[in-house]
């Protein structure tokens, strides 16, 4: 009886566990543009152009979501084994993309944006 409760037990754990398919690695990688919506335009222009330039990225770049794990429900248990650089150059380009949508939304995306 005890084994099985155990058992019950460890099941359920893992179940709540597998909520999310994306492990914390990918995760910091989802930016949300609302923070950036304070900084001036220019000056976020700014700092998003010297983001691109720092990591070799396009001012435009955006994006791309993590395709789904294979192991659904495991992502939090499967650690992210990439290299330091590309972790943070996929960070930057989740920066640089939100920045970009914040710019958007704010109306202040033009001729300046490009420089």
């Amino acid at each position: 009886m005890h084994k099985t409760i155990s058992l019950l037990l460890a099941v359920n754990l893992l179940a709540a566990a597998g909520c999310t398919t994306l492990n914390e690695g990918l995760e910091a990688e989802v930016v949300n543009s609302i923070r950036y919506d304070d900084t001036p335009c220019p000056q976020l222009i700014s700092e998003r152009n010297a983001l691109a330039a720092q990591y070799g990225l396009s001012q435009t770049v955006e994006r791309t979501p993590a395709s789904e794990s294979r192991f659904m429900g495991v992502g939090p248990l499967i650690p992210d084994l990439r290299a330091e650089e590309v972790r943070q150059r996929n960070l930057a380009i989740g920066q640089i993309d939100a920045m970009n949508r914040s710019l958007t939304r704010r109306a202040c995306i033009g001729d300046a944006a490009a420089t």
